[in-house]
């Protein structure tokens, strides 16, 4: 089992935070733990850790404001474990930049799993971010760092033809629908997000690799890897 280095755990149950600390000490991890996001945000580099494990309920900051600040500042994991049960909380939370959602209760191994799948993850991101992707807009076709080709349909073409060029490679939802034409709706735009989803099943299907095409909170999407046109000079 290969855990991040460091993992931050914020849960106001102490008995449970320490609990949950000592049980990731144990498989390697470097961890430290706090209450709520202000002690967090008021500690010594308080984004300097590779992962992070909150709950929602917080005292202070909620935890979803405290997903967004994490995402502005840190490319680190982020897996929500929390008991909170309204209705739209596993879409609230992926949209402020979550990694996963696990409801409460929920045994030590099973947090101990999704922290892994997280990170495995994010680690094949890490690779694949060295290596380019190469669009070829003429023939509507992507192709992958390890050489798998994906056919693409032209409004993935108009997605994708947005990255090369983006400063860090985010697109904010304005130009993306300026391309598609369609109207520039508010951050709950379902059709462009139907769009994203089917491109990022399209290259999935077709590699079998992680897509590095994901949201980005309140702005509009990122493709996290370098991506470039095909130069035909």
């Amino acid at each position: 089992m290969v855990l991040p280095p460091t993992i931050t755990l914020v849960d106001d149950d102490e008995v449970y935070r320490e609990h949950l600390a000592e049980h990731l000490r144990r498989q390697g991890a470097q961890v430290r733990s706090f209450a709520d996001g202000n002690h967090l945000l008021a500690a010594s580099e308080p984004f300097a850790d590779t992962f992070y494990v909150l709950d929602l309920m917080l005292p202070g900051i909620g935890g979803e404001e405290l997903i967004r600040i994490l995402r502005l500042r840190s490319e680190a994991g982020v897996l929500v474990v929390t008991g909170k049960a309204e209705s739209g909380v596993f879409e609230n939370v992926l949209t402020a930049g979550a990694d996963m959602h696990l409801a409460k209760p929920v045994s030590l191994q099973q947090i101990t799993l999704a922290i892994e799948a997280v990170w495995r993850r994010i680690e094949t991101q890490r690779l694949q971010a060295r290596r380019a992707w190469t669009l070829d807009v003429a023939r509507q076709r992507l192709t992958a760092p390890d050489g798998e080709v994906i056919d693409l349909a032209e409004n993935d073409v108009a997605i994708l033809s947005c990255f090369p060029n983006a400063p860090g490679g985010v697109v904010e939802r304005k130009l993306l629908c300026e391309r598609l034409d369609r109207p520039v709706l508010d951050t709950s735009d379902n059709g462009l997000h139907a769009m994203i989803y089917r491109l990022r099943r399209r290259i999935e299907k077709a590699t079998g690799a992680v897509v590095p095409l994901q949201s980005q909170s309140r702005v509009g999407y990122v493709f996290k890897a370098p991506i470039r046109f095909l130069d035909r000079s």
